[in-house]
């Protein structure tokens, strides 16, 4: 059930009035909010209008390969991915598969030489570090939040298509709805960054959430696999931090919500009994350096904390 527009209104300015109020909301960029399809709020308070959304790329690559699977593209989900990355072969990769890479539970060691920020500043083969990442539990076994485990997706499925899957989204999933905007940053290698780096404005990620909410269609045609879209969308495990929700298939579930979340306070949130889809997003001021760079404060916080105290209770009802 769509929620009263003058109850969405007075929260989306609690919202507003929290962000300028505290400081520890000052990185806050925008706020883009849709209901039964059509926007009704779209706040840009500062920074880029097109900026880095960190992890929720790790979403965006997700539906991407929802694509790949409504065009009969994507191969079977318990298939090794070492099958189409020959480079994965004698490493600890070898043995995981697509599921295993996108549920985060692949079991492999995701800190010291393979944390994301040393991964990022290598000057090549970082597919081949990623892969070669010591094994801390089976695969299949536990949830862990892994960073590495979505650019193997990426360079995976860049071989499948034999092109990057960067390319492969903007013509196959941003342009049928109208994004036109977009920079996908990419390793040394040329292989686009799985887990970060996507750069995207708000209203354009409202779509993303928009296609979610509508089951993978866009003005009646099918854009994602449905069924693949439902499976992504549920959760296969518990999860755990830095959302400290459930998890699907490179996106966060929780009851009544599915959310797309990144650093520095980047998230998306699908409502389906809502019919609404709720964007935030930060400016950090991000420098990938070496070594990585921000202006964040100690002790900032993400605006969806705000969103969740004033916005989500009004549209959940």
């Amino acid at each position: 059930m769509t929620p009263d527009r003058t109850r969405v209104d007075a929260a989306v300015r609690a919202v507003l009035d929290g962000v300028d109020a505290d400081p520890r909301y000052a990185h806050t960029s925008h706020l883009h909010v849709r209901l039964a399809g059509e926007m009704v709020v779209d706040e840009h308070r500062h920074g880029p209008l097109v900026g880095d959304v960190f992890s929720v790329t790790k979403t965006v690559l997700g539906l991407t390969l929802g694509r790949m699977a409504a065009l009969g593209l994507l191969p079977d989900l318990d298939r090794p991915v070492a099958d189409v990355l020959p480079v994965l072969g004698g490493t600890t990769a070898e043995m995981h598969t697509w599921r295993h890479l996108r549920t985060m539970t692949r079991g492999a060691e995701v800190d010291g030489p393979w944390d994301v920020d040393t991964v990022t500043a290598l000057p090549g083969g970082q597919v081949e570090h990623v892969a070669r990442a010591p094994q801390r539990t089976p695969p299949g076994e536990r949830f862990c939040y892994d960073n590495g485990s979505s650019h193997l997706v990426a360079a995976a499925a860049g071989a499948v298509l034999a092109e990057p899957v960067s390319d492969f989204a903007a013509r196959e999933l941003f342009a049928p709805l109208g994004i036109t905007t977009t920079r996908w940053d990419r390793d040394p290698d040329g292989v686009p960054f799985g887990y970060a780096h996507l750069r995207i404005g708000a209203a354009d990620l409202g779509r993303l959430g928009q296609l979610v909410l509508d089951g993978g269609r866009t003005e009646g045609a099918t854009l994602v696999d449905p069924g693949f879209l439902a499976d992504m969308t549920r959760a296969h495990t518990p999860g755990g931090p830095p959302e400290d929700l459930g998890y699907g298939h490179l996106v966060w579930v929780d009851d009544d919500v599915v959310m797309a979340g990144g650093w520095a306070g980047q998230h998306v949130l699908v409502l389906p009994r809502a019919e609404a889809v709720v964007v935030v997003t930060g400016d950090p001021h991000f420098d990938a350096g070496p070594p990585p760079r921000d202006d964040l404060s100690p002790d900032w916080a993400p605006a969806l904390h705000l969103v969740r105290r004033h916005l989500l209770p009004v549209l959940h009802g």
